[in-house]
């Protein structure tokens, strides 16, 4: 009866000590895996704050670039001061998105390299064409990293090289219309100049419209 009672306690502290060992197990497995949850939420959390004041810094660069009123290619003076002024927003701008973690570093590498083709202003092109330039990669930029902020995914890189030169060839088009337009109403209303007529034409070569076809000298008027 003892040897029988032995055996079962025997058993019963065998089970026991198995399932203390187990739970033991269990209990630091689970510790470890709420730890690295943990962690992984609070490393995403910094680097989007970082990404955060990557983008509040762009937008600043943005509402910068908005509020500039140069014309043509500006003057020493004009140039150094923006160029100065936009050489210190995008420093802002790369600290905190050079913090962004090699993890992110798909997100990271994109909003720089776009940093990176911003140009200093020289002049040319002009500044409306140069305002467009600048404002297409910050505004890109700013897309990349305020994704990245909200939790979707990364956008596909884009050649912004074309998208640059599409966007001042519509914009050249755009302005080349109403300049016509506002030639066409002026010729009706008083007729045009050798410089305004000269203008149209250019005009309608860049539109690639047809240009009206004049009455010939020789042909005779219709009878009334």
């Amino acid at each position: 009866m003892n040897e029988f009672l032995d055996k079962l306690w025997s058993m019963e502290f065998g089970a026991a000590l198995i399932g203390a060992v187990a739970g033991g197990a269990f209990s630091i497995l689970g510790a470890w895996w709420q730890s690295s949850v943990s962690n992984k939420a609070a490393a995403l959390a910094q680097a989007q704050a970082n990404a955060q004041r990557g983008f509040d810094a762009l937008k600043r660069l943005e509402g910068h670039l908005e509020a500039q009123t140069f014309e043509g290619m500006g003057t020493g003076s004009t140039r150094a001061t923006w160029n100065r002024e936009l050489r210190g927003m995008i420093k802002e701008a790369e600290g905190p998105i050079m913090l962004l973690p090699d993890t992110h570093k798909d997100t990271r590498s994109h909003a720089l390299t776009l940093l990176n083709e911003i140009k200093i202003w020289y002049g040319l092109p002009a500044w409306p064409e140069y305002r467009i330039e600048v404002g297409l990669l910050v505004a890109e930029a700013v897309k990349v990293l305020g994704l990245f902020v909200r939790g979707s995914k990364t956008p596909a890189k884009r050649d912004m090289t074309e998208v640059i030169r599409q966007t001042i060839d519509f914009n050249k088009r755009q302005d080349a219309r109403k300049e016509l337009e506002a030639l066409n109403h002026e010729a009706v209303q008083s007729g045009l100049s050798e410089d305004g007529m000269e203008r149209a034409r250019e005009l309608r070569d860049l539109l690639g419209i047809p240009h009206p076809v004049s009455p010939s000298p020789d042909e005779p008027e219709a009878a009334s």
